[in-house]
C-alpha cells in the first residue's frame, strides 16, 4: 500500500473513529513510532477538530438557518421596510422541518450505536463452537462422548 494511503487511512481510524495510535498501528500493521511521527508532521489534533468542527447536524444548521432568517425579518420590520412574504413562507417551513429532521437524525445516530453495542468484542460460546466445528472439525457429540469415557 502507498505510503499516502496509509497516512490517509490512518488519520481517517484517528479522526472519525478516535482510535488511539496503538490501535491504529495494530490494524494497519504499522509502527506506533511512525504514526505518532505522521501525527505530529501532519498536525493530526488541530486537523481533527477541524474536521469534527464541520461534522454538525443537519437540524442544528436547519435551526442556526432559521434563527438568522427570523432575525433579518425583525430587523426589517423594526426598520419599517417590507419583508417579502416568501421569507415569511420559508421560516414556517423550516420550524416544521427541525422537529422531525431531528427526530430522524437520533434514530439514525441510536441505531448506529445499537449495532456498536450488538458487536461483541472477544469471542462468544458460539463463535468458539463454530470454530470448533468448521475449522478444527471437532463435533460437540465428540466432546460429550469423549467426556463420558474418562470417567
Amino acid at each position: 500500500m502507498k505510503k499516502q494511503t496509509l497516512v490517509q487511512d490512518a488519520f481517517k481510524l484517528y479522526a472519525e473513529k478516535f482510535m488511539s495510535l496503538e490501535d491504529i498501528a495494530k490494524q494497519l500493521h504499522l509502527n506506533e513510532r511512525t504514526l505518532r511521527r505522521w501525527k505530529k508532521a501532519d498536525d493530526w489534533g488541530t486537523k481533527r477538530t477541524e474536521y469534527l468542527r464541520t461534522k454538525t447536524t443537519l437540524h442544528s444548521d436547519l435551526y442556526d438557518f432559521t434563527r438568522s432568517l427570523i432575525n433579518s425579518i425583525e430587523k426589517d420590520m423594526d426598520n419599517n421596510d417590507k419583508v417579502e412574504p416568501a421569507r415569511y413562507y420559508a421560516v414556517t417551513k423550516m420550524l416544521k422541518l427541525i422537529g422531525p429532521v431531528k427526530s430522524y437524525e437520533d434514530e439514525v445516530i441510536g441505531e448506529k450505536r445499537k449495532s456498536k453495542e450488538e458487536k461483541p468484542k472477544c469471542l462468544t460460546p458460539d463463535v468458539i463452537r463454530e470454530i470448533e466445528e468448521q475449522i478444527l472439525g471437532i463435533t460437540h457429540e465428540e466432546i460429550c462422548e469423549h467426556d463420558l469415557n474418562t470417567d
